[in-house]
């Protein structure tokens, strides 16, 4: 009869994109800047299409709902990438994995 593993997984480990610090410092600095640009531009969407009485129709309502999924979506996976990029221990729990409102990193 063959063994069972009953071991649980408690966290992961996340490799990195590069090992180089100088080169993750550039990454991290790039990924901000998309993640700062994307924040913007998708609380303007929404801003503008909310002040805009023009724009109260089905599709503004939608494109609205679409940059409010957006900006959650973002803000919950990029700030893991950034703080990946300047600690030196990449795990995440996984309880994270399963509910990402809750990173217990």
């Amino acid at each position: 009869m063959a063994a069972e593993n009953h071991s649980t997984v408690t966290e992961f480990i996340l490799g990195a994109l590069t090992n180089q610090p100088e080169l993750q410092l550039l990454l991290f600095l790039l990924f901000l800047g998309i993640y700062l640009v994307t924040m913007i531009g998708n609380l303007g969407m929404i801003t503008l299409i909310c002040l805009n009485a023009q724009l109260h129709i089905p599709m503004y309502y939608f494109l609205s709902n679409l940059s409010l999924v957006d900006l959650c979506y973002s803000s919950v996976t990029t700030p893991k990438i950034l703080v990946n990029f300047v600690s030196e221990k990449n795990v995440i729990s996984y309880a994270a994995l399963l509910l990402p409102g809750v990173c217990r990193c």
